[in-house]
């Protein structure tokens, strides 16, 4: 518990350190809200654990973009900002609390509206559980394995500006942990919850901003990118404790930007898992080396944001000799330019809303 609430502090740290510079003070706000939802029980077996409903807050800082790149246009001069999270999981004896810290883009639906906006956001970040399952003191909780878990926001928010300052907004967030199965159990939380909080605005908008949308669009050239990743992930199969197995990707990609805001594509992969040899040998199939390798095609649709982007991957499996996992995997996570033509990504694999692993990786890329 100490290091997590150092990892927030120094996240605070860092943000006022940035937030004091001028340029964003001056587009800066600052929000409070809070969340009443529920624990889904997708598993039955999770049935027993939910006691009561979510009850959770956040705090955020976010800064309006200047509307001086491109994709600041496409996305209606969205707001990046960061926020800490605090949950109590309906259960204080075998679930106990969450707390996380995340970062997040808020998009609206219209630009530049000065009284009342809908706008939809995508976070992510770290989560803390206090309860994780225990083989000596908490075998109940059999959801979540570990202490840090990845935290994944999808929200839609209504806002009604009651002053220049102050701005009121509800709506509703849909809220996921999970570890990726690098350890287990993973079954994961999925929280949705009606939320309702304040924000305050430094500085009102620069309705200056000009949304030059179609002027843009002369300038803009369709273009084919190539490139090829390599990552590397760890998971753990059952049962809670067991050994660890790396598992490793190549992904080769072909994809096509269509705007400053979208791309799509396909690629081949090829994995490497040597946690599958204990499933096939338990499937009474004689094992060879060979099966340790997965290999599938897959189409893309990746949201740009400049040199970051929001990737979504769903492919087919035509070799592998695993059939617990069935013959379809997606991928959702970042991808970003981080020098030049190398590349960087992080994303969970998943085989219909299974956990599979973690992938961090890294790749080039180049334009044609």
């Amino acid at each position: 518990m100490p290091k997590k609430w150092c990892f927030i502090f120094l996240l605070i740290l860092f943000s006022y350190h940035l937030f004091a510079q001028d340029s964003l003070y001056k587009r800066m706000s600052v929000g409070v809200r809070a969340r009443y939802g529920f624990i889904i029980p997708h598993r039955a077996s999770l049935v027993y654990l939910i006691q009561n409903h979510i009850n959770a807050w956040d705090v955020t800082c976010s800064w309006r973009t200047k509307g001086n790149m491109p994709w600041h246009t496409f996305y209606r001069i969205p707001e990046l900002g960061i926020g800490i999270y605090h949950a109590n999981l309906g259960n204080p004896q075998y679930l106990g609390s969450s707390d996380a810290a995340f970062g997040f883009i808020r998009i609206p639906f219209y630009p530049l509206k000065k009284r009342f906006n809908i706008a939809y956001s995508i976070g992510s970040g770290i989560a803390f559980l206090s309860n994780h399952f225990n083989k000596v003191n908490n075998i109940y909780n059999i959801a979540i394995g570990s202490q840090a878990n990845v935290y994944i926001d999808f929200g839609l928010s209504a806002e009604l500006n009651f002053t220049k300052k102050i701005i009121l907004a509800s709506g509703f967030q849909f809220t996921h942990y999970s570890n990726g199965a690098w350890r287990k159990p993973n079954l994961g939380f999925n929280i949705p919850s009606a939320t309702l909080g304040l924000k305050y605005t430094f500085n009102k908008m620069d309705e200056s901003v000009k949304l030059n949308i179609e002027e843009l669009k002369t300038v803009f050239k369709r273009k084919n990118e190539f490139g090829v990743t390599f990552s590397e992930g760890v998971r753990e199969n059952p049962p809670p404790d067991g050994k660890k197995f790396y598992a490793s990707a190549i992904c080769i990609k072909a994809e096509r930007i269509v705007t400053f805001r979208r791309k799509f594509g396909t690629g081949l992969d090829i994995f490497y898992d040597p946690s599958l040899k204990p499933r096939i040998i338990s499937d009474s199939i004689e094992f060879k080396t060979i099966y340790n390798f997965r290999s599938g095609l897959n189409l893309s649709h990746d949201l740009v944001f400049n040199k970051v982007s929001i990737t979504m991957q769903t492919g087919v499996y035509f070799f592998t000799k695993a059939k617990d996992d069935g013959l379809i995997y997606s991928r959702v996570g970042l991808r970003a330019k981080v020098y030049k033509n190398l590349t960087a990504s992080l994303t969970l694999k998943t085989h219909f809303f299974k956990a599979d692993v973690i992938e961090w990786g890294v790749g080039y890329c180049f334009e044609k």
